[in-house]
């Protein structure tokens, strides 16, 4: 004889949620690794961006 076993979705839900906030926080971790460090200066300091000397350019 078969047997049916009753599964309520709602005893899941506990574990559906912390697999999420788990997922999450580890793709913010993640974001933030791979973004490396800040990003405050991303302009070249020699000026040659610019149009300017280089630095050791001899001229």
């Amino acid at each position: 004889m078969e047997y049916y076993t009753y599964v309520n979705i709602f005893e899941t839900k506990g574990l559906e949620y912390l697999l999420l906030m788990c997922f999450f926080a580890l793709f913010i971790y993640l974001v933030r690794y791979l973004s490396g460090p800040g990003k405050k200066d991303s302009a070249p300091r020699d000026g040659s961006a610019a149009g300017g000397r280089m630095k050791g350019a001899g001229h």
